[in-house]
């Protein structure tokens, strides 16, 4: 069995303090989590506003905040570092072709991520937008294209991520729609949060934001 390699991973975003809160992707040894500890503090949903509405994944447990994350690195000797991540990412950006290629296979992977293990429960776009600490929108898709019934977008809510694509054009299979909207429905699908996933989403977006039109 291949050893997992120990780094810190995002496990939560909270949208009104705190950010993106980090924890280890495994377990250590006691003595070992005791030279870091002090970086490191046990979330309970009474550290949240709101107690934790507007927080996306698992912010309850040892996480630490983005500026200590190199601190904590320095003392596991964690050599696969958020920042060395960073930098492979924004290296890849600084070519055209590097970046496009990128792209595509991030928007593939996370195709069948959704379509393949997500869940389509009904709901309505409202809902996610008013619960939502965060909504990515790729190259304005979904501003531009709402009232043509086309655009996609990922949604970042309390209760998971979803990948919603909108399905309300003339001669669309409205049959196939989970989603209710004021167009006349999407399909989404949903996953609980994931740091590769979240990661997947930041470089196929590059982290756009939605603009257009309230949602609710």
């Amino acid at each position: 069995m291949v050893e997992k390699e120990l780094r810190l991973e995002t496990k939560c975003y909270d949208a009104i303090e705190y950010g993106y809160l980090y924890g280890l992707n495994q377990k250590i040894p006691d003595e070992e989590f005791e030279k870091v500890k002090q970086y490191m503090k046990d979330f309970r949903r009474k550290d949240f506003a709101d107690g934790i509405i507007k927080v996306t994944g698992r912010p309850e447990g040892y996480r630490c905040l983005e500026e200590d994350v190199p601190k904590v690195e320095e003392i596991l000797n964690i050599t696969n570092t958020l920042e060395k991540r960073r930098q492979k990412i924004e290296k890849a950006f600084q070519n055209p072709d590097e970046k496009r290629k990128l792209q595509d296979q991030s928007f593939t992977w996370l195709q069948t991520l959704f379509t393949k293990g997500g869940t389509k429960p009904k709901q309505d776009i409202s809902r996610l937008a008013v619960h939502s600490t965060k909504i990515y929108d790729p190259n304005n898709s979904y501003k531009d294209g709402k009232k043509d019934g086309k655009g996609t977008l990922f949604i970042y809510t309390p209760h998971g991520m979803w990948y919603i694509i909108n399905n309300s054009s003339e001669g669309s299979n409205k049959s196939l729609n989970n989603v209710k909207t004021e167009d006349g429905g999407a399909i989404g699908y949903r996953l609980m949060y994931e740091d590769n996933v979240d990661m997947l989403i930041r470089i196929y977006t590059e982290e756009n934001e939605y603009s257009g039109e309230k949602l609710y």
